[in-house]
């Protein structure tokens, strides 16, 4: 007997389900798909734990007939493409076949369909066989349930993760087609609370307060590149609100959410140095292009494209961008560029000289202690540019970057009190409501403790708005908004897993210390910067700030008097 077989139709459709169904937020991506398809005005989401215990997906698309509904649950089964041609410019969202008899294949499945009101069918499938094919009076469009997700596949179903991660990977999902599609109306539901509410919208602006929340929106510019067979338009958010992780970029390709290098790239060019590395700004970007010119079939769940003229594609999305950004100030043009000489000072730039030699303090926000004698040699003698310590020891001349230096004292001693359990508080003298994104509030819900345990004291205020009350005394003198935005950018970076838990508190203790540390451009009076220097060496890496950049270096006497030729 011969070693090579052909596989039977439930293993192929398992396999088949390993491509296209990922996790529980892979599954509503495609029912999503289908009903935009289907010219649905409105899709309504409810899931249950994340989505691995149930997801329904209810829409008001066209619906299907009996014969229609049988053979949709075939493997290859479309109604989008014709033939081989079709697939040389595909307009739709879905077009491969796969996505219904691959989730079937590894859960409890029910469709439920009508092509007009009143006659419909309900198709119930186990593991991927047909259980009961029933009829039914039901309103037009389509209602899919899948039930136990995985639960025919114990290994897959064991690395899914925590609900909340889950959860937040489905927000995610729903957020971006709901930024897409404006015209229609979504809802996601799990538990009875509602993560994404955005009803029809009459324009872009309306739709990406609805889904990121007011003040995002209000943080962001509206740009378009004008009608060509590539159009790039969108809002792009202020350099200043940067965040740590990708989560509010969001790229589209004729309507389909991707992951895409050519665009992300273009964005990053388009922003230049105005964003300090690993840190990203948020955008909603739609790119419009003729279907000959990207292939959307190179990607089993069809978030990745390739273009034909990628280069142009990106200098099209990286010049139409920086032009908005510049024409908000934003990014400096070369024409803008010019010297600053000593006659020409901005309100920056209010020193007499490059340098002070003591000058008066204006502020230090969390002063570092100044009862620490000054170790010998560790002496400050001035500021340059009110941002650089230079001082003396017994080797030399050192000069401090006094941002780097001040982050690494916060940083190390937030840490310690955190891993002790002790963090300080410092009270809101009025409590602030802030108005999270969908996204944002459910990683807030998965990390609730741990922001606790740091001294951000937060709890819900209805739908997605929660008061702040407290955060930790060591970024007291960051603002409290911005911190908590950035830090749930950050949490979202981070898995939620118990082995993940160290690698969570060292991010946000890093980005919390990053945002209290005193700035470059900030005067320091001479007990100022000394007490600092005393701080900074207490701790025991004081070379370098948490993120790796260093801190200081010094210039020997031996350096110096060589270069003066007196050696």
């Amino acid at each position: 007997m011969g070693k090579i077989h052909l596989l039977d139709d439930p293993t192929i459709n398992r396999i088949a389900a390993g491509e296209v169904v990922e996790r529980p937020a892979s599954v509503v991506k495609e029912l999503l798909e289908n009903s935009l398809d289907a010219g649905a005005t409105r899709i309504d989401i409810r899931i249950q734990g994340g989505g691995k215990r149930f997801i329904q997906v209810r829409d008001d698309g066209c619906g299907m007939d009996r014969d229609d509904a049988v053979l949709s649950i075939e493997r290859h089964a479309t109604s989008k493409l014709e033939d081989d041609a079709d697939l040389q410019e595909v307009r739709t969202l879905g077009f491969r076949g796969e996505a219904l008899p691959s989730i079937a294949a590894v859960s409890r499945f029910i469709l439920r369909t009508a092509a007009e009101d009143g006659a419909g069918t309900e198709i119930e499938i186990h593991s991927g066989r047909i259980h009961e094919i029933r009829e039914g009076g039901f309103p037009r469009g389509t209602t899919i349930e899948v039930d136990r997700l995985f639960y025919n596949v114990p290994a897959r179903r064991k690395f899914m993760r925590t609900d909340g991660t889950e959860t937040a990977h489905i927000v995610r999902i729903v957020s971006r087609y709901a930024l897409a599609r404006p015209d229609v109306g979504f809802s996601l539901e799990q538990a009875g609370r509602k993560l994404v509410e955005a009803s029809t919208a009459c324009d872009p602006p309306t739709r990406v307060r609805q889904v990121l929340g007011g003040e995002a929106a209000e943080r962001m510019i509206q740009f378009d590149t004008g009608p060509g067979p590539v159009r790039a338009h969108g809002f792009a958010g202020r350099p200043t609100h940067a965040l740590a992780g990708r989560d509010r970029q969001h790229l589209f390709v004729n309507g389909r959410a991707v992951a895409d290098r050519v665009m992300a790239h273009a964005v990053a060019e388009a922003y230049g140095n105005t964003i300090p590395r690993g840190r990203f700004p948020a955008v909603v970007l739609f790119l419009e292009v003729d279907g000959s010119l990207v292939d959307v079939n190179v990607h089993p769940q069809k978030t990745e494209v390739r273009f034909q003229q990628s280069s142009m594609i990106h200098e099209r999305i990286r010049g139409g961008l920086r032009s908005a950004l510049s024409d908000q100030g934003m990014v400096p043009r070369l024409d803008q560029l010019r010297p600053v000489v000593a006659e020409d000072r901005t309100e920056r730039d209010v020193s007499p000289s490059p340098y002070s030699v003591f000058e008066p303090a204006t502020g230090f926000p969390d002063r570092p202690s100044e009862t620490a004698p000054p170790p010998v040699g560790a002496r400050a003698l001035a500021q340059y540019r009110d941002s650089y310590i230079v001082a003396q020891d017994r080797e030399g001349l050192l000069v401090v970057d006094q941002h780097a230096a001040h982050e690494r004292v916060i940083f190390e001693k937030f840490m310690a009190e955190a891993d002790k359990n002790n963090v300080q508080v410092q009270r809101l003298l009025f409590p602030r409501m802030l108005e999270l994104s969908p996204s944002e509030f459910v990683t807030l819900e998965a990390e609730h403790d741990e922001f606790r345990r740091l001294g951000f004291l937060i709890e819900p205020f209805g739908g997605t708005t929660v008061r702040l009350d407290a955060v930790p005394a060591h970024a007291a003198e960051a603002d409290p908004e911005d911190l908590v935005h950035e830090l749930l950018g950050d949490a979202a970076e981070v898995k939620s897993s118990a082995t993940a838990a160290e690698g969570l508190r060292y991010r946000l203790v890093t980005t919390a210390a990053c945002k209290a540390a005193i700035k470059i451009n900030h005067p320091l009076d001479g007990a100022g910067m000394q007490a600092l220097l005393n701080d900074l060496y207490q701790v025991e890496n004081l070379t370098t700030c948490p993120h790796g950049r260093p801190a200081l270096f010094r210039l020997t006497l031996d350096e110096i008097e060589k270069a003066f030729r007196r050696r």
